[in-house]
């Protein structure tokens, strides 16, 4: 039961369940939940949205704390969840009316205590859903099922009749006057479009969050797809060149086979001439010449039908293998060309959804970051960053990107030398010792004068101490010399 006191208060948790408020309870009952007296099995594994509200002694809406509370598998509240509900009520700043005047508000955008942001949400502004709506229609109903009821704000005098106090008094005194009431409305209007902005905000910075995150996965997706198919078309290409080395081998085994035919018909040829030869000494040495002439020529029928067959019989088992062999390099070649097509029309596509894809997201990023940038130099605001070489350099906003994209490579170009060049010594100034190899995997570690101005760094002898400088500046001449 309330007191007549003006400053006090119920605590009410409201739980949301899908779009509206599902359940409603004692602020000490929850907070024997969260203390893992009572579990909530009903919720088991799942994310509620909910809504800590004090209340007058009127059931007039006084502060408003919109949190977020995981359960676990048996109904109790994730192990380390601890948000100072009615602290953050305290401290937080002014939200919309809802009857008598502003009511306080801690939500996600609006979070009087940083840390406990990310355990908050912000409340829907739409008419048609919107959360403050949803509170005020389910206070009368919880407060009437939890036992909570209005106080009378009247006292008793000592001859027992009923009067009105102060408090009670001080509503019904005079309405403001007409400058006051839009004064407070526009205040009013103000402080809620205020929080519809900052809502807004919110959620647009969780969306692109969100985009941007699927669009590195579709990205990763693509690379991964686009490294598979070109060790696809490498290993395509290694089987194209041994089928290609597989021909070239069948051609020299074409061209050896055409020099031993050649190298037959030589001798045929030779063969032809001794015979000429033969028949010409023949016809002058007679008969017997004749009969040495007929049996030449037998040999010689002989010796050309054996010779046309064995030619024969070779030429059509070297076409044949030929044929196989082209036959099948052929088919080979011709699949293997379509499929290197393929997969080159592929990596192409794939190559094009990936540009595409980058520049969708450098085009979202650059979107939300340019804005944000082009406001930060309207108000000629720089940004100072402390580097080794340079000291405080002012980076200037339009510079800003290239900057981050490469901090080292920025300051280098800064000093007027190389991105290698700065890093060796920055390497030498954080560390000015003598990186001379001595041997076994050592240096010899000697300390250095540090060289402060990365210009003045020579390597090789800024960095060595005096011994080695001469050892280096002795090899150096032996390999001119040589």
């Amino acid at each position: 039961m309330f007191k007549t006191s003006s400053s006090t208060h119920a605590e009410l948790i409201l739980l949301w369940s899908d779009d509206d408020i599902g359940k409603s309870m004692l602020y000490d009952d929850f907070d024997a939940v969260v203390g893992g007296v009572a579990p909530m099995p009903q919720y088991s594994k799942q994310k509620k949205m909910g809504a800590y509200v004090q209340v007058d002694d009127s059931l007039t809406v006084k502060g408003v704390a919109l949190f977020i509370i995981n359960f676990d598998r048996a109904g109790y509240p994730e192990s380390g969840w601890n948000v100072p509900l009615s602290h953050l009520v305290e401290l937080a700043g002014l939200g919309p009316d809802l009857g008598k005047g502003p009511i306080r508000l801690a939500c996600r955008s609006q979070c009087p205590v940083s840390w406990h942001s990310t355990k908050m949400w912000d409340p829907v502004m739409k008419a048609e859903a919107s959360t403050f709506a949803q509170i005020q229609r389910a206070i009368p109903e919880a407060c009437k099922r939890l036992g909570i009821r209005q106080a009378k704000s009247y006292t008793f005098t000592e001859t027992g009749i009923p009067v009105l106090t102060e408090a009670a008094l001080q509503s019904y005194s005079a309405p403001p006057s007409s400058k006051e009431q839009q004064s407070l409305e526009l205040e009013q209007k103000i402080q809620d479009l205020t929080l519809q902005l900052n809502t807004l905000m919110t959620e647009k910075e969780e969306t692109l969050t969100l985009q941007s995150y699927v669009h590195q996965q579709q990205l990763d997706i693509l690379q991964t797809q686009n490294m598979k198919l070109i060790e696809q078309h490498k290993g395509l290409k290694a089987q194209y060149d041994t089928q290609q080395e597989r021909f070239d081998a069948l051609s020299g085994q074409v061209i050896s086979l055409s020099g031993i035919e050649d190298s037959l018909r030589q001798e045929r040829t030779i063969h032809q001439k001794q015979l000429q030869e033969l028949q010409l000494s023949l016809s002058a040495a007679g008969e017997q010449q004749q009969q040495i002439a007929k049996l030449l020529a037998n040999k010689d029928q002989e010796y050309q039908t054996r010779m046309g067959r064995l030619k024969t019989e070779h030429l059509l088992s070297l076409d044949q293998r030929l044929e196989e062999e082209a036959s099948r390099y052929l088919l080979s070649l011709k699949s293997l060309n379509a499929e290197i097509a393929e997969r080159e029309e592929a990596i192409n596509e794939l190559e094009s959804q990936v540009e595409a894809l980058k520049h969708a997201q450098a085009q979202q990023q650059e979107s939300g970051a340019d804005s944000f940038l082009l406001k930060l130099e309207s108000i000629g605001m720089n940004f100072v960053a402390f580097h080794a070489g340079v000291g405080n350099l002012s980076v200037p906003v339009s510079e800003l990107v290239k900057y981050i994209q490469n901090p080292t490579a920025y300051v280098a170009a800064k000093c007027l030398v190389s991105e290698s060049h700065y890093k060796l010594w920055l390497q030498h100034y954080e560390s000015p010792r003598c990186n001379a190899d001595i041997g076994d995997g050592q240096c010899c570690n000697s300390r250095l004068i540090r060289t402060d101005s990365p210009s003045r760094f020579v390597s090789g002898h800024s960095d060595r101490c005096v011994r080695h400088q001469g050892v280096d500046t002795a090899i150096i001449n032996v390999l001119k010399f040589n």
